[in-house]
């Protein structure tokens, strides 16, 4: 990928340099690399950066590829790197330079950062679903079992008497509190870095990324475009 004229890259240098980042792009987080980038095209339509004509074929150019994915017949290679450049490579191709003309406004650093915090909202939001779920068809057996007794244990004997229902009462407040600790995660993580480039923004460039937080499903923007980079490790650490 940033290879240069003259010379090929040696294998193990572009073994070591690209690791497994190609497998996790093409199998799990392309489809929301596509995603953002059918946010960013259509925000750049919005600003006259693309023509209407010129948003219509990245959407189909978009579209084509989400269908390749899903039968499994689009794949990054080790060479790509990673989806973004998988990506811009099909469109290119296929529909010519409106496939380069999508990177307009943005960087790989922002694109990786929202294609990554989409993903993980996504995941998110479902394990939550499934924690509430979980407490719900605990407390709703519990009426049946608050007077079922069974012994408590300390130290691995038994000891004081209590109830099925307490026991799994307490499974069903455990799993309610988790669920509020990942509501936690999830407002952090529900900003939207893209626009934010390489971390200093675009000069000269007005970027509605109020649109495209909206198009995303984003609750908020990430303002400072230096703290979207900084953040990074930390967000997708909570």
């Amino acid at each position: 990928l940033w290879q240069g004229s003259g010379g090929g890259l040696h294998p193990l240098v572009e073994a070591y340099t690209v690791g497994e980042d190609y497998r996790l792009d093409g199998e799990v987080l392309l489809p929301y690399d596509l995603k953002a980038s059918a946010a960013h095209a259509s925000m750049l339509q919005s600003i006259g950066v693309l023509t209407a004509e010129e948003l219509q074929t990245l959407k189909t150019a978009l579209k084509e590829i989400e269908e390749l994915w899903k039968k499994g017949e689009f794949k990054v290679t080790p060479s790509q790197e990673d989806g973004h450049t998988a990506i811009e490579q099909y469109i290119t191709e296929k529909y010519g330079d409106v496939g380069k003309k999508i990177h307009t406004g943005r960087s790989r650093n922002d694109q990786s950062m929202t294609m990554i915090r989409l993903y993980s909202l996504e995941q998110l939001r479902e394990v939550k679903a499934l924690a509430l779920d979980l407490a719900s068809a605990a407390e709703a057996r519990l009426p049946k079992l608050n007077d079922v007794a069974m012994p408590g244990y300390t130290h691995m004997q038994r000891a004081m008497p209590t109830s099925v229902g307490t026991w799994l009462g307490s499974f069903a407040q455990g799993w309610k509190d988790a669920a509020k600790v990942l509501d936690g995660a999830i407002s952090v993580l529900d900003q939207n870095p893209l626009g934010s480039a390489a971390g200093f923004g675009i000069n000269g460039l007005a970027l509605d990324r109020e649109e495209t937080a909206k198009l995303m499903g984003f609750g908020a923007v990430q303002s400072n475009p230096m703290y979207c980079g900084l953040s990074r490790g930390m967000f997708e650490n909570v």
